[in-house]
């Protein structure tokens, strides 16, 4: 679609990038959780990208980044829209009518606030005092993807705030909407609701979809879909099949299996609790006064039951500084290092200053703990020891 547009006024410019006002309605407006429309602005020795446009009474407000010329204020430039984007947001956005109302009718009191349509994938915001899992959502997609498959019509028709009667069972917040007519879009027996995006005429456009992703807790959810239901489904039946032959079950088990190993690792982690309080690191001692240093080095053996130790030494000795290194095979190693709060160190900076230790660590100056690609225990004494030699 093209159409010829006016730069009325350019309201920020910042390098190439620049929001403008123009008059003409070539490009849809954003509203309904749907961003606007995009395209190009031509010109003579102009050209730009449309990345997105907002309504501003009968102009727009079009986001651009120029690719060439200046933008030429006061005068007409063609404008084009992007209308394979535009037509994939109007897919998106039906598909967002299918999937909420199926979850809205399968969970009673569940409501939806508001959408994020996006072009790969969106996101449905809901309210829902009980809990959601991944049946709720697979029996919610499954009765999406039949209504898809019905081919049923979708009507988009503007009625005025005066018609009382044509909004009985339309969905509508009209705390959101001050124009007086309203754009409702409606699917064949299925779904009515107001709404100012772009839709396509039957639900068979939408093609498919599929569920990503969902999190939250009650009573605020967020389910997340894409209309690239196959290329998901392929991408994931190959993850499937790999676990499947991996771990040696069928793909149904595969969640149950999973269930039972993270409940092992969360019993496991209880038992690792209960053993840190009685784990004592015999520490060597490195250095004495004026600074107090003390290492200790070991194959393969878990920080997170080194660090009780760590932390109970320097909170019982604080003018020292602890090192642990863990080394492992192919000579890298995981490492905390740990000062008391009588000494003033930095050593986060030790591990930027040395870099034979090709070290990788986060923390606070005086703890610090990561992953190094040198795990040499002398390499990392002399590295403590440089600390109390200053």
């Amino acid at each position: 679609m093209k159409r010829e547009v006016r730069v009325e006024e350019i309201l920020e410019r910042s390098g190439k990038k620049a929001t403008i006002r123009v008059s003409g309605r070539v490009f849809r407006p954003s509203g309904g959780g749907q961003p606007g429309d995009s395209g190009w602005l031509e010109g003579e020795g102009f050209r730009a990208d449309v990345r997105d446009c907002a309504a501003a009474g009968n102009d727009l407000i079009l986001r651009i980044v120029v690719k060439e010329g200046e933008i030429p204020l006061g005068l007409e430039v063609t404008a084009t829209v992007d209308e394979e984007r535009g037509r994939r947001l109007s897919r998106m956005h039906t598909g967002e009518h299918i999937l909420s109302r199926a979850l809205e009718n399968q969970l009673p009191g569940l409501y939806v606030e508001k959408v994020s349509v996006g072009e790969k994938e969106s996101t449905v915001f809901m309210t829902f005092d009980g809990e959601i899992g991944w049946d709720d959502l697979f029996r919610a997609e499954e009765t999406a993807n039949g209504v898809i498959r019905a081919d049923l019509p979708v009507r988009v028709e503007r009625v005025s705030r005066g018609s009382e009667e044509r909004f009985k069972d339309v969905k509508i917040k009209w705390d959101r909407i001050t124009d007086r007519d309203v754009s409702v879009v409606s699917i064949e027996g299925y779904d009515s609701i107001a709404c100012s995006g772009s839709h396509v005429g039957s639900t068979a456009e939408v093609g498919g979809l599929i569920v990503t992703g969902f999190k939250g807790s009650a009573p605020e959810w967020e389910v997340r879909y894409t209309l690239d239901r196959q290329e998901m489904l392929e991408k994931h039946s190959r993850v499937v099949r790999v676990l499947s032959r991996e771990i040696g079950c069928e793909e149904e088990k595969l969640p149950s299996v999973m269930a039972r190993l993270q409940e092992e690792r969360r019993e496991a982690s209880r038992k690792l609790d209960k053993a840190r309080r009685y784990i004592e690191i015999p520490w060597e001692h490195l250095s004495e006064e004026p600074g107090r240093v003390l290492f200790f080095g070991i194959e393969n053996f878990p920080l997170e039951l080194a660090s009780s130790g760590a932390k109970r030494k320097i909170e019982e000795d604080p003018g020292c500084i602890v090192g642990f290194v863990s080394q492992e095979e192919g000579g890298g190693a995981d490492f905390i290092l740990a000062a008391g709060d009588q000494v003033k160190v930095d050593l986060r900076g030790l591990l930027k200053e040395r870099k034979e230790l090709q070290a990788k660590g986060g923390g606070a100056p005086g703890w610090v703990q990561g992953r190094a690609g040198n795990g040499s225990l002398p390499l990392w004494k002399r590295a403590l020891l440089s600390l109390v030699d200053k």
